[in-house]
C-alpha cells in the first residue's frame, strides 16, 4: 500500500493540532482510501496506547528517580504524550510493543522520510508545538529520549557551535522519531532521527545528505548506522548540509 502525501495532515487532525484546516482534512479523508485507513489504524492504536499507559504509567516522582530529568508541564494530551508514558511503562514493566498486528509497517513500506519530516516540521511551526523534555544538557535530554525510542541514538545530537533547546517524541510513517530541536545563530532547527528500514528518500550509507525542501523549510537527509536523519529548518541549504556533515560517522 502506497503513501499519501496528506498524511501529515491526518496527524494533526488527530492531535487536535489542525486549526481552521480541520474541516478540509475531514474531506480529504473521505475521498481517500489511504488516509481512512491511516485514521482508523492511528484510532485503534491510540486507545491500546491509553489502556496501556493508563493501566502502567508511573508517577512523575518514580520517573524523576530513575532519569533524573525534569520535564516540562504538559500542555496538552496528544499521542505523543501517550507514548511518552508508554516508553516507561514499557522499560518498566516489560509491556513490550504493542503495535504489531494493530499498525504494521508495511503500509508505509517506501515512505519518503523527507517528506514527512518536513510536514512535520512546517505542521510543529504553525502549530508552537510544545517539548516534550526542555533542556540544554544532552546528558540530560539524550536518557530521557533514549528510553522512548525503538532504536540507538548517535552519540551527538547538537553540532559544534549550535545549543541544544530540548526534545519531543514524534510518530511519522508508522514508527516513533525523536525530534530534538536545536539553535543554530539564532535559527531554530529540527534534527530528526528514526529507524530507517523501510523509508525511501535516503542516500546510501556513509554518502554526502540530500538536499529538500517544502514550504520555505529546508533539509539535509542522511542515513547513518541504520538510522534515517534529518536536520531542517528555515536556514540555506549549504548552511544545513554542513551542519549535517558535522554529524555524520
Amino acid at each position: 500500500m502506497t503513501t499519501c502525501n496528506r498524511m501529515i495532515d491526518v496527524d494533526a487532525l488527530i492531535d487536535g493540532e489542525a486549526g481552521d484546516n480541520a474541516a478540509e482534512i475531514e474531506r480529504h479523508i473521505e475521498g481517500c482510501p489511504r488516509c481512512r485507513t491511516y485514521l482508523a489504524d492511528a484510532r485503534c492504536n491510540d486507545a491500546a496506547l491509553r489502556r496501556a499507559a493508563n493501566a502502567r504509567l508511573p508517577d512523575t516522582a518514580l520517573e524523576q528517580r530513575l532519569f533524573g530529568v525534569e520535564t516540562a508541564p504538559p500542555t496538552q494530551h496528544t499521542r505523543r504524550k501517550a507514548l511518552a508514558g508508554l516508553g516507561i511503562a514499557a522499560g518498566i514493566g516489560g509491556l513490550g510493543l504493542i503495535f504489531g498486528p494493530t499498525f504494521s509497517r508495511q503500509a508505509y513500506a517506501g515512505a519518503d522520510f523527507r517528506e514527512a519530516v518536513l510536514g512535520d516540521y512546517a505542521t510543529g511551526i504553525a502549530a508552537d508545538r510544545p517539548l516534550d523534555i526542555t533542556a540544554t544538557e544532552p546528558a540530560h535530554v539524550m536518557p530521557w529520549i533514549a528510553a522512548r525510542v525503538p532504536f540507538v541514538l548517535p552519540q551527538r545530537v547538537a553540532p559544534e557551535g549550535t545549543q541544544l533547546r530540548g526534545c519531543r517524541l514524534c510518530w511519522l510513517v508508522g514508527r516513533r522519531l525523536a525530534a530534538f530541536s536545536i539553535d543554530a545563530e539564532q535559527a531554530n532547527l529540527g534534527l530528526y532521527i528514526a529507524g530507517a528500514e523501510g523509508l525511501s528518500g535516503l542516500p546510501g550509507e556513509g554518502t554526502a545528505p540530500v538536499m529538500a525542501g517544502r514550504g520555505g523549510v529546508q533539509g539535509a537527509f542522511w542515513r547513518d548506522r541504520g538510522l534515517a536523519l534529518g536536520i531542517v529548518g528555515a536556514a540555506p541549504a549549504p548552511r544545513l548540509a554542513t551542519l549535517a556533515r558535522s554529524l555524520q560517522g
